[in-house]
Formats: structure tokens, sequence, C-alpha cells
């Protein structure tokens, strides 16, 4: 085992983390059958299958269970080590962050963040990209994003957790609408159209609270975005649910009223996860306290 390539332990890692060829390969930037071909080598040099196909994805075998611990930490020390990973000063440092986020964290986070980053690390570089739920455990664990800002929980033991705020939810709607008031009742509030945002930001409480009552939303649009609402639900007659952290800045940008919800939802808690790292990341954690 003396003659190893690291790319293949790389490849090995995210399928192992993906169960998927497809996803492996949009990862490393490959074609499916350059992933395919690199397992076939890994499954002759462990002489074991690896991973068998199940209709829930890749289902690694006892050897690739064992292994998988051992490889992940291997390869955080060979990359903590040749990124200079005991090196850090924000006053001095270029570096970029990569930031997972929504657009409602991007308007009631990253004012005072960004203002933190400007007085203690000018030439700190900050990238948001939208929050995909589905693959961030993978994308931190690759090292392909820095931190992420969710209302989901991550359960896994390997993530650090910071609670930023607790937040709940509730109703908006136009300022004008003829038939919803401050407090509607179930039947009222389902016998209107409403505009829904894309699952992949997480906030799926409400619709599952609603489900648990045997209920579901008349949705007329779905977006990708919270910030686009309140222009939307300004001309039209469709409601909206928002986390109550924005209410009032929605209410700024448009002629919308909040409505209290009628049913329960439970309140949830935003939260700033990273990667629980073999040798600490000085710069992640500095990112954590900013």
């Amino acid at each position: 085992m003396g003659d190893y390539d690291l790319n293949l332990v790389r490849t090995f890692l995210l399928l192992y983390e993906t169960r998927s060829v497809t996803r492996t390969a949009e990862c490393l930037s490959l074609t499916q059958p350059s992933v395919s071909h690199a397992l076939g080598r890994m499954r002759k040099q462990f002489n074991d299958s690896l991973f068998s196909r199940s209709p829930n994805g890749l289902q690694p075998t006892e050897l690739a269970i064992s292994m998988y611990p051992t490889l992940r930490q291997a390869i955080e020390v060979i990359d903590s080590t040749i990124s200079g990973v005991g090196q850090f000063d924000p006053a001095t440092s270029r570096r970029t962050f990569r930031l997972h986020a929504t657009d409602l964290g991007e308007v009631s986070l990253l004012p005072p963040v960004l203002a933190r980053i400007a007085e203690t690390a000018p030439g700190v570089d900050l990238h948001v990209t939208p929050l995909n739920f589905s693959v961030v455990e993978t994308e931190l664990r690759q090292g392909q994003a820095d931190a992420v800002i969710c209302t989901p929980r991550i359960t896994a033991d390997d993530f650090e957790r910071d609670v930023l705020f607790p937040d709940s939810y509730c109703g908006i709607c136009s300022d004008a609408h003829p038939r919803i008031g401050r407090t509607p009742t179930l039947d009222e509030f389902l016998d209107e159209r409403h505009i829904a945002v894309d699952v992949a930001a997480g906030h799926t409480d409400v619709d599952r609270s609603l489900s648990l009552l045997g209920h579901s939303r008349d949705v007329a649009l779905r977006i990708s975005h919270f910030a686009a609402l309140p222009q939307l639900l300004e001309t039209t007659p469709y409601l909206s649910i928002i986390p109550a952290s924005v209410a009032e800045q929605f209410c700024r940008m448009a002629d919308v009223k909040i409505f209290d919800l009628p049913f329960d939802v439970p309140a949830v808690e935003i939260s700033l996860y990273t990667y629980k790292r073999v040798l600490p990341d000085p710069g992640t954690v500095w990112f954590r306290r900013t």
C-alpha cells in the first residue's frame, strides 16, 4: 500500500459522503465514467466491492465503513498542513471565506458581519452562495464551504454549532388584502392561494405542521428566494409565510402586513455550522467569532 493515489482517497470519501457517483463526479469536476473507473481501481486495490447499489444510493461495505474515519482524518491533516493551517492573521490575511446562507441570512446577518470584517480584517473576502440544505454537510466536509447559516438542525457529531438567535414564523400579505386580518382562522388561511419558497432553503416546518393537521397550502407560485416576496405580495391577493426576524424589514420594503398563523409551528433556531477538523483551522475559528 506504499504506492497510493490521493485522488482515489478523495474519490472514496466523496462516494461515501454523497452515496452517489453523479454527485461525486460533479464535486470533482469529472465525468461519471471517470469516477466509476476510479471506483474500479479501488475495488481491485482493496479486494472489496466497497459500495453496492441500492434504492437509497450507494451502500458502503463493512470494509468501507471501517476505512472512512481514518482516511477522512488523514486527508484533513494533509490538507491542513499544505494550506498552512496554523497561520492566520486577520489584519493581513487575503483569505476568501465561503458561506452558504439564504437570502434572508444575507439581509439580516451580513451587514454587522461585513462591518466587523471591514474593521478587523480589511483584506478578507466573503463569498456567499445560496443555501441548498441537501448538500451542505458534504460541502463542509470537503472544504467547499467554510460555514453554513441555516434553520434546519445538522445533527452529525463532526460539526460545530453556534446558535445565533431564536426565530418563529408569521404570515404576510398585501396591506390591502380584503379578507385577511391580524388573526385569520385556519379556514380563512387555507381558502387563500399562497406563494411558497423553495424547500432547498430549509424552511419546511410550516408545511410539515400543516401536514400533521391533514392540510396543505394551495400554492399559486413557487420561488427560490424570500427577498422577492414583499413586491410580489404587495400587488396580489396571495399569502406567504416568513421568519418573524425579517417581518419588520419586509413591511418597510412594500405595502404588506403581518398576520398570526392560525396553527402552531415550533420555534426554530438560526445556527452557524462549521466542520470539526482534526487540526482546528484558526481562520475558521476567527470567522465563527466574527
